[in-house]
Parts: C-alpha cells; structure tokens; sequence
C-alpha cells in the first residue's frame, strides 16, 4: 500500500470517528408553535428529498420524532 493511499485511508477512519464524537453533544433548542410548525414541514420537505434520493432518512425521523412529541 503506497504512503498516499494509507493517509487516505487513515483521514477517512479519522472523519468518521470526528463524526461519531459529535454524535454524544446534545443540544436543547425551544422553538415557539409558529417556528414549529416551520420546523416540521422543512424537515419533512427535506425527508422526503432524502427518501427520492435513495438516501437515508434515520437521523431526520428520530428529530422529527422528537419535534413532534
């Protein structure tokens, strides 16, 4: 395996792992009815493209779970 390939490899696992580390913050937002109602129809908008897209859609139906509780 040639040197530039094993950086690669290595700055993927790495961007990967920074994902993950992010993953554990938490953050608490409160939003009035107006910005919540707004809030769920732009993430069902984007849900939806995601879904037309073959992509998929876990992260964005747990918050909109969360959102509509």
């Amino acid at each position: 395996m040639s040197g530039v390939s094993r950086y690669n490899e290595i700055r993927k696992q790495m961007e990967v792992l920074e994902m993950f580390r992010h993953k554990a913050e938490k953050r608490i937002v409160e939003l009035g009815s107006e910005q919540l109602r707004l809030a769920k129809h732009a993430l069902l908008a984007f849900r939806n493209k995601l879904i037309a897209q073959g992509k998929p859609t876990e992260d964005i139906n747990e918050l909109l779970l969360k959102i509509m509780k």
